[in-house]
């Protein structure tokens, strides 16, 4: 059992689906059929349930593992970062990628406050969409990260350091009139009758809309597609509804809108990414320097 073992199987636990997991982690199906045979043949026990080709159900042994692989994977990412600093820094240009969000989560000032503090070092802060980010890490055109775990989630823990910094959470935004407004909190099942406004592919928010309708066996039905949110809340009326994450949505929103939880709260962590044979001194005192809390 490795490392990438578990991530592979958490892939398959959130797509409850072998060929969308396979795609997602650049692996064939056969082989990612193999990977999950290979892990119940060590454990002696049967852990996806592949009686309905369709959508694969989770066994309650699968669901025990998921949470073990889950500390184990957190266990290995801590032990590589606290490993970082004893490998030398001889790093002169540092280009970090992020999405959109560093001005919501005051991270662009931290970076300038960081880089005017180490003037030996050339630090550049360029923003994207996460899909594109995310590619040009794995080109080597970045020497890190800043994006959404739900947009990192194929990277191979044994390549790549995933390094949380904060969390957000998943709201679904709708009019303040919307008959679905008087809910404290809503259920997927409540919107699956909702036309959907949503951030595209690559966002951080489109894969996680999609994994949560599918764990219910539901298809979302997303009409609107924008990568900008002031259009998705322009388009909103008594029968649609977006869903974006607090801090992002929040300097859009106003009276004619409302924010609502998920009735089973979904949290995302934005995660500072480098290759882990390059991670030194430098980019884990840049890490300790970022650690900040989601702004109320």
């Amino acid at each position: 059992m490795t490392i990438n073992d578990l991530q592979s199987f958490i892939m398959v636990y959130d797509f409850r689906h072998i060929s969308n997991a396979a795609v997602a982690l650049h692996l064939s199906q056969s082989e990612l059929s193999k990977r999950m045979q290979a892990l119940e043949n060590e454990l002696n026990v049967k852990l996806l349930d592949t009686h309905n080709k369709r959508r694969l159900k989770i066994t309650p042994a699968g669901e025990v593992f998921y949470h073990h692989a889950q500390q184990l994977l957190r266990d290995y990412e801590t032990m590589m970062h606290d490993l970082a600093p004893s490998r030398p820094t001889t790093m002169s240009h540092l280009t970090i990628g992020a999405i959109p969000v560093s001005g919501q989560y005051n991270l662009a000032k931290k970076i300038a406050t960081f880089a005017n503090s180490h003037p030996q070092v050339d630090l550049t802060l360029r923003e994207a969409e996460g899909a594109d980010i995310v590619q040009q890490l794995l080109a080597g055109d970045l020497q890190a990260a800043i994006v959404r775990n739900t947009q990192t989630m194929a990277l191979q823990p044994t390549v790549f350091q995933k390094q949380p910094l904060l969390a957000d959470e998943l709201q679904v935004i709708l009019p303040a009139d919307h008959p679905l407004a008087k809910q404290p909190t809503i259920t997927i099942q409540a919107l699956a009758d909702q036309k959907i406004a949503t951030l595209p592919a690559g966002s951080g928010v489109y894969e996680p809309l999609q994994t949560l309708f599918n764990r219910q066996g539901l298809t979302p039905q997303i009409f609107f597609e924008s990568t900008h949110i002031e259009t998705l809340l322009g388009i909103l009326d008594q029968n649609n509804v977006t869903l974006l994450f607090k801090q992002s949505a929040l300097p859009f929103m106003n009276a004619n809108f409302v924010m609502r939880s998920l009735a089973t709260p979904f949290i995302s962590q934005l995660e500072f990414i480098y290759p882990q044979r390059s991670g030194n001194q430098l980019l884990t005192d840049l890490i300790d320097f970022l650690m900040v809390r989601a702004p109320k």
